[in-house]
């Protein structure tokens, strides 16, 4: 029996080929910025896409009972990459807060609907992952909005977020829909929409995020920097204010600073500031603050020989002596009064 193939069809292997190529570039692209850690997120999330499609091609030319079964094995398989969208969005407005226990928490379910539907077949389970889908986006965009209020409005990570979180929305009901009314039509406009949303993605998250993060294990100490300064804060977005505040309002002479103060200030949150002094600057906040604390109180002691040690920890912003004695022996060796008489 020959198979006739429509105009329908052309257009539906033209857009899935277009929209495979346009995927397969941007998990090129980000995995190859594997130490971003969102990027890696992203690629990783854009590679099992890239897989499913080739599921896509695998079961359109696998001998099915009917179109119905074909239909129910993509559903099936394709249900794999709502979570995997939800641990990015997680990720993305929760930096670091994804461990591997939490990602397996969010696959779990959605792991053990795909095989008990590969073991007993029952089309029933396809309805159910569906709803299961269906609920758990609607969870993951409550838990995203609610961390938008957390972050600036004018801050570049919120317009980021807000755009991917629509877009993701999009693609996903676009989906869901595509699933329930399976047809030609309906699979066009979902590679059509979905390429637009990650394109979209691809975008915000490459202009949002365009510093390479150091991935480092090892724990770093005060001790491990000889001398912290402003010059690390460059190409970052709120580069140019963290450089004002510490260069020029000398902010961390304020000894009840804080992380989420600093945040504030420069119109962004804490969740990515801490990110962002781990990994760009290979120290913590509270490092690197204390740090450019003692650089002052080092040239205090010298150009001030005549000022006592209590004076200078309090005007150098800490808030005890023990704390900045404890803070000057791990940096220099040497207790306050010891560096003080080598001075002399």
């Amino acid at each position: 029996m020959n198979t006739v193939i429509t105009t329908n069809d052309i257009f539906l292997f033209f857009a899935q080929g277009a929209y495979f190529l346009l995927i397969a570039i941007f998990a090129t692209k980000l995995l190859r910025q594997y130490n971003v850690r969102i990027k890696l997120f992203t690629g990783i999330l854009l590679l099992v896409w890239v897989i499913l499609n080739i599921k896509d091609l695998i079961i359109y030319n696998t001998p099915v009972n009917s179109a119905l079964e074909r239909v129910n094995w993509i559903t099936a398989f394709d249900q794999l990459a709502v979570p995997i969208i939800g641990i990015t969005m997680f990720e993305l407005s929760h930096p670091k807060s994804i461990t591997p226990f939490k990602a397996t928490l969010h696959l779990l379910p959605f792991t053990i609907l795909l095989t008990s539907y590969i073991v007993t077949l029952n089309p029933a389970l396809i309805t159910a992952s569906i709803i299961v889908a269906t609920l758990y986006s609607a969870f993951i965009i409550i838990c995203t909005l609610i961390s938008l209020r957390s972050i600036p409005n004018s801050s570049p990570e919120h317009k980021a977020l807000l755009k991917i979180t629509c877009s993701f929305l999009i693609a996903i009901s676009i989906w869901i829909l595509s699933c329930i009314y399976p047809s030609n039509t309906f699979d066009i406009v979902y590679y059509i929409v979905s390429g637009i949303a990650w394109y979209i993605i691809y975008h915000s998250i490459n202009k949002t995020y365009p510093l390479e993060e150091v991935i480092n294990n090892e724990s770093i100490d005060s001790d491990a920097i000889d001398s912290t300064t402003t010059d690390t804060l460059n190409s970052h977005p709120f580069s140019l204010a963290l450089n004002k505040l510490f260069e020029q309002d000398l902010i961390f002479l304020n000894p009840e600073l804080t992380l989420s103060d600093l945040a504030r200030s420069i119109g962004t949150n804490r969740s990515y500031l801490s990110e962002y002094f781990n990994h760009e600057c290979n120290t913590s906040f509270s490092d690197y603050v204390n740090n450019l604390r003692l650089s002052y109180a080092e040239n205090l002691m010298i150009s001030n020989r005549e000022t006592s040690i209590e004076e200078i920890a309090y005007a150098s912003g800490f808030n005890s002596i023990s704390t900045f004695r404890r803070a000057f022996v791990k940096k220099f060796g040497l207790t306050p009064s010891q560096y003080r008489n080598e001075l002399k």
